[in-house]
């Protein structure tokens, strides 16, 4: 907050500056409220979306001065559902938690900035109210002034951060800002999720090579056939420039095609995939997945350059100059002559395959084993809902508030959510009732008393904490392996105790006695402070619980888990679990009306289900596999349709052969062998070519392709390359050993 202010009074090359947060409300109507979420924003943010009001007018900067009346502006999805599109709807009031805010405007259609929001209230912004560095978390944001570009407003915005670290070590001396595009900022799209993505479509990229080659070959293998019938019409007086023109139409009309249904699946997806995302998760405005006019301009060009490369430069090769050899050849009944374009083509396409198909699989198979991990009671009998302080002491809290007030609020929310509990625990129906909470000062690197920590584990975020009272882990079924539960003495903010999961056992301690092991964090992150300045205190494993998710493939993809005693009263964040008898989702109508008896301004989330929940979870990873796994199909069966059209067309162009030594007395068995020689060779090229390639990679990123399985997978998938391609030439082959010697010599005698 204090930055902000400065900022937005000395920047020069930067306009418009604001800044948001959002923030819950209960929006109050009569009934039972329903929490929503609303941008508490500086009037700046209408200057700089420079959008005009459907009615009545945006904030101003008088709106967040101290004192002001509340207000707010609201969207037109909120205008026409709640208000029955009211031309006269400015002046009337609503209500959020506790305070009842003037409508002053009404935003047009599609207007959500800064994320997906449709009620705007002023964001007041007095730095005198917070310590510096204690105040609420926001984004800002600001236009570039005219003329400037992003490395000029970073220079002068790094002038400020060197004097405010100057002037303010302890809470700005670690901080550089930056400058970034507004989406960049929201959506994180930097860092790790940056490089994950690369990985993937490189990935990707790779599997639509290996599709490309394929089609290559088969193309190829077509136009090679029809030399004879080339040869033919170019001695009947068909122009060079007329044969290629028709073999260029025939690739188009199979790319557009080809494109159609390729658009077509990729709309549907995309479409399938935005309506789930937005569901789910609320992605931000401008995400649009939709399908855009330029990728339709890109598709409609790889369409004519897939022609041309399917049409035009096969046509050209079987037209250029050794069209007379090819007349010739036939007269003499030898055939067409395999070349070394396609002995590249056909190691290529098994070289690449080879590559790119095992990291494929792993990922695939990563994926999928992940997807199994199912928890050990029944999750539709489970309601889990989040509480906040938002709702605080009866009146909204606002980025005014003090820490004295939050600390007030959070006591409050506590004394509800136990108010909450007992009403809960009276109904019929209801199994148990138990809660977790946010737990402050546990999200840095876990040190293990005389432990090593496995590299997987070693990132500050491995070991996700968790707040529990006593109650929690038998409410989920989970029963204590060994040591003891928590009990009322624990429940205090200097226990040191913790009780950990078998997982955390399994992964971490070995055959190392549990119990009496003490952990700690190597710094506290929430305070941005260095393991060599600020370790946290040891906490000591006083029990170990079963894991309340399972694993049948793989016990390790189960996470370690610590949970620690966290009494009501201490947390911003609270999370209610209810076990009822019957499916939970049908107690979440009256668990809001007990809320509202409680306090109207209590602000409860979303509930919903653990199944819900699970299946939230697991959605994109299902999705994600499904799509590794029908990619993979198709490569293979791309992959076997190429070594298939090799041996067929091998088989079509040597039936003379075939004839002749089957004539001489030649046994099957060495007619295959003469077949199969030049596959098997050009097939083990590109085997050793692959895997050689696939393992260099592994070896170069540490594992992190295959992640260890590098040993097994790399030689069963050359097997299994070689097992489909024999699979495949074996068809062609031994329809070939059908050929009746003297068909073979009448035909091409």
């Amino acid at each position: 907050t204090h930055d902000f202010v400065v900022w937005r009074k000395e920047l020069r090359t930067i306009t418009d500056v604001g800044a948001f947060r959002t923030v819950g409300r209960n929006l109050v109507t009569g009934g039972a409220p329903e929490p929503v979420p609303v941008a508490e924003m500086s009037a700046a943010g209408f200057t700089l979306a420079r959008t005009a009001p459907l009615f009545g007018r945006t904030l101003v900067d008088a709106d967040e001065a101290a004192g002001a009346q509340p207000v707010v502006v609201i969207g037109h999805k909120v205008w026409k559902e709640r208000f029955a599109s009211d031309p006269s709807v400015v002046g009337r009031t609503l209500r959020l938690n506790a305070t009842t805010h003037t409508i002053v405007g009404v935003m047009p259609d599609r207007f959500l900035f800064p994320e997906n929001h449709e009620y705007w209230i002023p964001l007041r912004s007095d730095p005198t109210l917070y310590p510096r560095g204690k105040g609420p978390e926001i984004y800002i944001f600001g236009r570039l002034a005219p003329g400037i570009s992003m490395e000029a407003a970073q220079a002068e915005l790094t002038v400020l951060g060197k004097r405010a670290a100057a002037d303010f070590p302890r809470s700005n001396g670690t901080i550089r800002p930056m400058v970034m595009p507004y989406t960049h900022s929201i959506t994180d799209v930097q860092g790790t999720t940056l490089w994950m993505a690369v990985q993937m479509q490189a990935m990707m990229t790779l599997l639509l090579v290996i599709v490309a080659f394929n089609v290559a070959v088969l193309v190829y293998a077509r136009t090679a056939t029809r030399q004879g019938e080339i040869a033919v019409r170019s001695a009947l007086g068909a122009s060079r420039g007329r044969i290629v023109w028709q073999l260029f139409m025939e690739g188009l009309v199979l790319s557009v095609l080809s494109a159609l249904a390729g658009l077509l699946i990729a709309n549907v997806g995309i479409r399938l995939a935005s309506g789930i995302m937005e569901a789910e998760m609320g992605t931000p405005f401008w995400l649009d997945y939709g399908m855009r006019p330029r990728t339709v301009l890109f598709a409609i060009g790889v369409t004519v350059f897939s022609a041309v490369i399917v049409g035009v430069l096969p046509a050209l090769q079987a037209t250029g100059r050794r069209l007379q050899d090819t007349l010739r050849s036939m007269s003499s009944g030898t055939g067409v002559q395999l070349g070394r374009t396609w002995t590249f083509l056909i190691v290529a396409q098994v070289a690449i395959a080879a590559a790119a198909l095992p990291a494929a699989v792993s990922a695939g198979w990563g994926e999928l084993r992940g997807a199994v991990t199912k928890p050990i009671y029944d999750p539709t009998r489970f309601l889990l809902t989040n509480y906040r302080t938002e709702a605080g002491v009866g009146s909204a809290l606002t980025a005014t508030d003090s820490v004295t007030q939050r600390r007030e609020a959070t006591v409050r929310l506590g004394q509800n959510i136990q108010a909450l509990v007992q009403r809960i625990e009276a109904e019929p129906g209801v199994l148990g009732v138990s809660y977790n909470v946010d737990v402050e000062g546990r999200r840095g690197r876990m040190e293990v008393e005389g432990v090593t920590m496995p590299e997987k584990l070693r990132g500050p975020y491995s070991i996700a904490p968790q707040g529990s009272e006593p109650k929690t882990l038998s409410t989920m079924g989970a029963r204590v392996l060994t040591g003891r539960e928590f009990d009322a003495s624990d429940m205090d903010t200097t226990s040191g105790s913790v009780i950990v999961n078998a997982a955390f056992v399994r992964q971490i301690l070995g055959d190392a006695p549990p119990l009496g092991k003490r952990i700690r964090y190597a710094g506290d992150e929430a305070r941005g402070e260095d393991a060599a300045v600020a370790p946290s205190r040891w906490f000591t494993i006083i029990g170990v619980t079963e894991d309340v998710e399972t694993n049948r493939f793989d016990p390790d993809l189960v996470a370690p888990r610590v949970y620690y005693p966290a009494p009501l009263g201490t947390a911003m964040n609270v999370e209610l679990l209810v076990h009822t008898r019957d499916k939970a989702t049908d107690f979440a109508p009256q668990l809001r009306k007990l809320a509202v008896e409680v306090d109207p301004t209590l602000l409860m989330g979303r509930s919903y289900g653990l199944d819900e929940f699970e299946r939230q979870n697991q959605l994109a990873v299902r999705l994600g596999a499904l799509m590794i796994g029908l990619v993979l199909l198709s490569v293979s069966l791309l992959s076997a349709a190429g070594v298939y059209a090799l041996t067929s067309f091998t088989v079509t162009r040597r039936r003379r052969e075939i004839g002749i030594r089957t004539a001489l007395g030649a046994q099957p068995g060495q007619v295959l062998r003469a077949l199969f020689k030049r596959v098997a060779v050009q097939i083990a090229i590109g085997l050793a070519v692959g895997i050689g390639s696939a393992a260099a990679l592994e070896l170069a990123t540490g594992g992190e392709i295959l992640q260890g399985r590098g040993g097994y997978l790399l030689p069963a998938f050359g097997v299994l390359m070689a097992v489909v391609s024999a699979l495949a030439a074996l068809g062609p082959a031994r329809r070939g050993l059908r050929v009746q010697p003297a068909e073979a010599l009448r035909a091409d005698g």
